[in-house]
């Protein structure tokens, strides 16, 4: 009797052990489950001009990734719905409440977010450069010489620009303006003297450049940093992943990625094209 309870006991066990990993995966790839059937990929993103830009008006969303992700849905027979516009401090809490399937703005990769979400390959790279104020030469062409106790550096709470200034000016004093304000907030306190430099992409100071002429200037030609720029998807979901990469890739080789980015002329020198997987040298 109780060599039978105990054969018993050990087949639970034995059958506890070949369900646990078969229902974990399966949970792993519901989301794509759920896309293959619903036929629509819900999307989050963030506002940043001209990667994704919202009219204040319409609400109507346009831009690079706004071109890409339509053209990948189309490529896949899907369709986009945009459910959810993102604040970078709270991002990737969806991922937990199931509010989007992904986030279909790109974000630079870095190991901090890398604890909280995959990514898809990247389709685009970033460049990162030091800022100081116009008539401001103390820097002159070299942005290691801001890295000096002497000097202040602006930026973000939780944005890449606070990483940078800790990994590449770690003897800056920093000041921090929260991670309720913006970019551009953080661009002011250069041009206004409350802090002596910022590293941030082309991509937002364009813009900025432009309504503020003759404030702000670059400091030197050479980048602080690239960076590869991806689309997070939730952790485990190597299903949904696989198809978003064989899809990227294909529109990579076949230009298609490099056709969208040349109608964006004047970030030809900030966001960074992709190579084709293969090139005949021709």
């Amino acid at each position: 009797m109780i060599k039978n309870v105990l054969v018993l006991i050990l087949l639970c066990v034995m059958g506890a052990i070949v369900v646990a990993p078969t229902a974990a995966h399966a949970d792993q790839n519901k989301i794509f489950d759920q896309i293959m059937k619903s036929g629509t990929i819900r999307c989050g993103y963030y506002v940043w001009p001209p990667v994704l830009s919202k009219d204040p008006a319409s609400g109507e969303l346009s831009g690079i990734s706004h071109e890409i992700m339509e053209q990948m849905a189309a490529q896949l027979s899907l369709k986009i719905d945009w459910v959810a516009e993102l604040n970078f401090d709270s991002m990737f809490e969806g991922f937990q409440t199931g509010r989007y399937d992904m986030i279909c703005a790109p974000l630079a990769l870095t190991p901090a977010r890398a604890r909280v979400s995959d990514y898809t390959v990247p389709f685009i790279f970033g460049s990162y450069y030091l800022y100081s104020r116009a008539g401001d030469d103390r820097f002159k062409t070299d942005y290691k010489a801001a890295n000096s106790k002497d000097y202040t550096y602006a930026s973000l709470d939780g944005d890449l620009n606070e990483q940078l200034g800790k990994d590449i000016f770690p003897l800056t004093q920093k000041i921090s303006i929260g991670n309720v304000a913006s970019n551009t907030d953080v661009l002011m306190m250069v041009v206004t003297g409350k802090a002596d430099v910022t590293t941030m992409e082309p991509v937002a100071t364009l813009g900025f450049m432009r309504k503020n002429p003759d404030k702000l200037r670059r400091v030197g030609d050479a980048p602080v940093q690239v960076l590869p720029l991806a689309y997070p998807v939730p952790q485990g979901e190597e299903k949904l992943k696989a198809m978003l990469n064989i899809t990227i890739g294909n529109m990579i080789d076949v230009g298609v990625i490099d056709r969208i980015l040349a109608t964006y002329p004047d970030y030809d020198e900030t966001l960074l094209r992709v190579s084709p997987r293969y090139s005949s040298g021709r």
